[in-house]
């Protein structure tokens, strides 16, 4: 599953990072588109003002969209649409030069009325008319630079009319090739991206101009926004998704292992009293062992014995319940903390005795009491010892102290000196039927449930614990309980 909805989650990004790919090429091109539109604006600015120059009543004739990009030696072609309202056709200037290299301007009227007398008319008025003559153009360095300051002040109000902030630098030469060009800013032009290369600006005295520019990443960034947006939400949920999927699939897992652990260590917990209690049941069969009143006995006391174990075990997992449950309510009595400790120990005594433990508890006689609940405070002193017998292969050592932390918490330590606990692992012991994994889960008897009661029942008291554990020396388990509720 894992490696399926990963190849799945990889197609995705691919997709979604072509998608983002598309749409950025899409929007440099509408930069691009952008850019040509502001130059062919000042293009028109400064047609307009040479025709004003050239009697051309530009109120009349208005200049259209689209201004053919020329090249050194093409003829300039403008297409004017011209107003019916005129009552009068103006006529332009007619220049007769016979020179090879003079320039030529056309002007194609297109008119909004059909009918084709007048069509004609504007046609025969406006011919093709020659008004300068190439050789003639020539811009000096110092020329160009005076141009330059207000064409600069043009292109940045047409810029930021059209939300473009991008650096740029211009190159200004003349049509003829005569004389050196002219850079606004030499080593910018070079680094910048070349957008228009010898666009003509003017009709009587035109030069060209190079544009190099900046792509501006905030303009194609608004561009996109919206496919931006979209796509880190698509991106964002099918992650977390994906995320909440594994992390699904691993707690189901862990919680099969913990059930299937459980299942075999109760299974094992169970079996063993079973069947002793079935073999003492066997042995009263026998008249020999009936007729001995003190065998009977023996025999009784150990079935006895056993069954309290199994109500014992059954009791534990039925405590855990209620406690998932919040059925378990405390009852809270002033307790003096040693003494309940050293009740605990009296009732652990055959314990200690069978496992030779040295066990020390510490604590000042002035300790005031605290309000807790008693029987369960001592089941978690119990099972706090009974896990440092158990998980002790030498001869065990327990140390026990309490005191007061400050004038509203008490401190209880229990150290031993048993097998420790592996760093991976202590945030996990407090994990309801968590145990540590040993290759062989027979090997110390339990329910993994013990340190989770502990940890319940502590913090049901508003209380805190924390262990300090190292492998092969030993674990501090260290209980801070508030005086008061």
């Amino acid at each position: 599953i894992v490696i399926i909805v990963t190849c799945s989650l990889l197609g995705i990004f691919l997709l979604q990072g072509y998608w983002l790919y598309n749409s950025y090429q899409l929007s440099a091109e509408q930069f691009d588109k952008e850019v040509a539109k502001i130059m062919q604006a000042l293009r028109q600015k400064y047609v307009r003002t040479d025709m004003k120059k050239m009697g051309v009543p530009v109120d009349s004739f208005h200049m259209g969209k689209r201004i053919i990009g020329l090249e050194r030696g093409e003829t300039d072609s403008f297409f004017l649409s011209f107003d019916n309202s005129a009552a009068e056709l103006p006529e332009l200037p007619h220049l007769n030069l016979d020179d090879t290299s003079r320039r030529s301007v056309k002007f194609s009227i297109i008119t909004h009325d059909t009918d084709s007398i007048k069509h004609d008319q504007v046609r025969t008025k406006f011919r093709k008319t020659e008004i300068f003559n190439v050789k003639d153009i020539y811009y000096s360095k110092q020329a160009f630079r005076n141009i330059a300051k207000p064409l600069i002040q043009d292109i940045d109000s047409l810029m930021l009319l059209n939300g473009i902030n991008a650096p740029y630098a211009l190159k200004f030469s003349n049509l003829s090739g005569l004389g050196e060009a002219y850079f606004t800013d030499s080593l910018l032009f070079q680094q910048l991206s070349p957008k228009l290369a010898n666009l003509k600006i003017g009709i009587l005295k035109p030069f060209y101009l190079d544009f190099s520019l900046n792509n501006n990443i905030l303009f194609i960034l608004r561009k996109m926004q919206w496919v931006l947006i979209a796509s880190v939400i698509i991106i964002g949920i099918t992650s977390w998704a994906f995320l909440y999927m594994l992390r699904t699939i691993f707690q189901q897992k862990k919680l099969s292992d913990i059930k299937n652990d459980f299942f075999n260590n109760m299974t094992h917990e169970f079996k063993t009293p079973i069947a002793t209690v079935s073999l003492a049941v066997e042995a009263l069969k026998n008249r020999e062992i009936s007729d001995n009143l003190a065998r009977s006995q023996e025999y009784l006391a150990i079935c006895q014995h056993e069954l309290k174990r199994i109500s014992a075990m059954v009791d534990k997992v039925l405590k855990m319940a209620a406690f998932e449950k919040s059925e378990i309510d405390l009852s809270l009595q002033q307790t003096n903390v040693p003494r309940l400790i050293e009740s605990v120990i009296a009732t652990m005594q055959p314990l200690l005795v069978n496992r030779q433990a040295k066990l020390r508890v510490i604590a000042s006689e002035d300790m005031p009491e605290a309000m807790l609940d008693r029987d369960h405070m001592a089941n978690v002193f119990y099972n706090l010892i009974e896990n440092s017998l158990k998980y002790t292969e030498k001869e065990p050592v327990i140390e026990i102290s309490c005191k007061c932390e400050d004038q509203h918490n008490l401190q209880i330590t229990v150290s031993d000196n048993g097998i420790g606990i592996p760093t991976a692992y202590q945030d996990k012991v407090f994990e309801n039927f968590f145990r540590v994994p040993t290759g062989d889960i027979h090997n110390v008897k339990g329910f993994g449930m013990g340190l989770s009661y502990v940890s319940t029942i502590i913090k049901m008291h508003a209380g805190a614990i924390k262990l300090k554990s190292k492998l092969n020396e030993g674990s501090v388990f260290t209980i801070t309980l508030p005086l008061k509720p």
